[in-house]
């Protein structure tokens, strides 16, 4: 019996999955005999099939194996926290056989604590491994420093704390902000907040300092020669970040202002602490050592500056273009 396309595609479905009747079955087979495109298309849906139950096993197989190295790391994270146990109670013993105070002990157990927040922490936490281990790692290396502050009766762990923490969110902070519970909650403004917290943190770096030090002379100079840099570090980033320009414009006046801000940094720094000096001279067929300095600031100047207006003539050239 002659039967319509469109009825055999209706059953093909069935037949491809071995659930329809036996008559059935012998009318698809009898019109695929003939019938060319009914073929090809029941090979499509058998090579459909065959994608889909592939993805389903290697979805299964990559399912059992993060399982099982998740099993493993967990087993490798306990017995490596049991090895760092072992030299905490020998020192624990010690301390106590000694008639020693608990002194130094804490400071081999913060740093025990310090190492096992590197070695332990990735093995054992199963999701946002480098925020975990970042954390616990910053956690615990200011948990060792106040430890030794304390035994060497110190006053200086704010001033270590604030470098710690600045050259951290200079260096991971970057990283750390696209974890999944910052990523989503910061949105756009990640870079905003990289730049904010470590300007924050450099201003405590400064406090701290000053409380240390106690010195007037601090006080006056440090805001005097920072201020410009943060400045200028600001402005780089919002020209960057939030201008619309064309990337080699920005490029370019990020360049010029780099080699300007280079060039008139010595001078500058000298007048806020009190130094009188001349700007820089360029000399550049005598090169003794009161000339050095001069003509290297004003080579790099010169580059940046040729450099920098190379990339912004670009940059306009192309931006124009593109507006056109």
């Amino acid at each position: 019996m002659k039967l319509n396309c469109n009825v055999i595609q209706d059953l093909l479905p069935l037949y491809a999955d071995r659930i329809c009747s036996g008559e059935s079955r012998e009318l698809v087979e009898e019109h695929i005999a003939e019938c060319e495109s009914c073929s090809v298309l029941l090979g499509q849906m058998r090579d459909m099939e065959m994608e889909t139950r592939l993805k389903a096993e290697t979805g299964e197989v990559i399912r059992r194996q993060a399982s099982f190295f998740k099993q493993k790391s967990a087993v490798i994270g306990a017995v490596i926290a049991g090895i760092f146990m072992i030299p905490i109670l020998v020192c624990l013993i010690v301390n106590l056989a000694t008639g020693a105070a608990l002194d130094w002990f804490f400071i081999v157990l913060a740093s025990l604590i310090t190492a096992a927040s590197l070695l332990v922490v990735p093995l054992v936490v199963p999701q946002n491994k480098l925020l975990w281990t970042l954390g616990t790692f910053t956690a615990s290396l200011l948990l060792l420093l106040g430890v030794i502050c304390i035994y060497t009766q110190g006053q200086w762990f704010f001033i270590a704390a604030t470098s710690v923490l600045l050259g951290f969110s200079v260096c991971f902070l970057p990283f750390a902000v696209h974890a999944k519970p910052f990523s989503k909650l910061l949105g756009n403004q990640k870079s905003l907040t990289v730049m904010t917290l470590a300007t924050l943190l450099f201003g405590l770096l400064l406090l701290s300092i000053g409380l240390y030090t106690k010195s007037a002379d601090f006080r006056r100079i440090a805001p005097a020669v920072s201020l410009p840099s943060l400045i200028f570090i600001w402005l780089l980033f919002l020209l960057v970040r939030y201008t619309k320009l064309h990337g080699l414009l920005k490029a370019g006046i990020c360049t010029m202002g780099i080699g300007v801000f280079s060039f008139f940094a010595d001078y500058y720094i000298n007048l806020c602490i009190g130094n009188r000096i001349s700007l820089p001279v360029f000399k550049p067929f005598v090169w003794k050592s009161g000339t050095v300095d001069g003509n290297i600031k004003w080579m790099f100047l010169l580059v940046c500056m040729i450099v920098g207006i190379i990339l912004a003539v670009q940059g306009i050239c192309k931006g124009g273009k593109r507006k056109g």
